[in-house]
């Protein structure tokens, strides 16, 4: 009984989160390793000018987070269906 009364907070909290946790994994790969997209994006930015490549990166980290934040929107619509009404239900 107390899992389905607060499963819609906690997913509430990881859908909020999303953009808390990509800004971070960017900080994370710019500070600490010499791989990965924060990385990617710092190289190609001001290292090398090569303005394009940067912002396809940033673009690519924008597209990780959005997918996220849908995959766990779409989570909450499937497992707290009573949340949600549809249109046809207020007209």
């Amino acid at each position: 009984m107390i899992l389905p009364m607060s499963l819609p907070g906690i997913l509430t909290a990881l859908r909020q989160s999303v953009g808390t946790a990509v800004a971070v994994l960017y900080i994370t790969e710019l500070i600490a390793t010499q791989v990965g997209l924060g990385y990617y994006i710092y190289i190609q930015g001001s290292t090398m000018f090569n303005y394009p490549n940067m912002f396809a990166g940033v673009v690519m980290m924008a597209v990780m987070g959005l997918g996220l934040y849908l995959m766990i929107d779409i989570l909450q619509r499937k497992l707290c269906p009573w949340q949600f009404v549809d249109d046809k239900d207020l007209r």
